[in-house]
């Protein structure tokens, strides 16, 4: 691409930006996206963009979810089970820049098994200018398929 049509580029997305709307829009990532730490990385299979625990034992991913504003931000998660032993829990979690207000929604858990479950976690409120992350409780066997927040 040459410079000019990358400046062209730039000087559209640029107006678009300045232009926006004032309409929230929702983020959507895999359950690929938590951070897996060395210990149970051999026993965390992913396919795709889902993260299933197959380490026998309940293991808590944690997700930084970007966000643009501060503000109330809806946060939901689907996951799936067989039974009530292969659970995902989830909670949104937030703080503001200064680490001095801190927020965060219930533990919630699955409401059936055996299919895909979307969950609703409520409203999450970020600070200003404050960072925002997702904790989820797998257990064994069940997996966490995507996790999404309103921006």
């Amino acid at each position: 691409m040459n410079a000019r049509i990358i400046l062209a580029v730039v000087a559209i997305t640029g107006a678009a930006g300045l232009l926006g709307s004032d309409t929230a829009h929702a983020v959507r990532v895999g359950g690929h996206a938590a951070i897996i730490s060395s210990s149970d990385e051999s026993c965390t299979a992913l396919s795709y963009a889902a993260l299933t625990n197959n380490c026998g034992s309940t293991i808590t991913y944690t997700t930084p979810l970007p966000v643009e504003t501060s503000g109330n931000k809806a946060l939901s998660f689907r996951g799936s089970g067989a039974t009530s032993d292969n659970d995902v829990e989830c909670r949104g979690q937030a703080m503001n820049d200064a680490h001095t207000g801190y927020w965060a929604t219930a533990w919630t858990s699955m409401p059936a098994f055996g299919s895909v479950q979307d969950v609703s976690l409520g409203n999450l409120h970020v600070g200003g200018d404050g960072a925002a992350y997702m904790r989820c409780k797998v257990d064994d066997g069940a997996t966490l398929i995507s996790m999404e927040w309103a921006q």
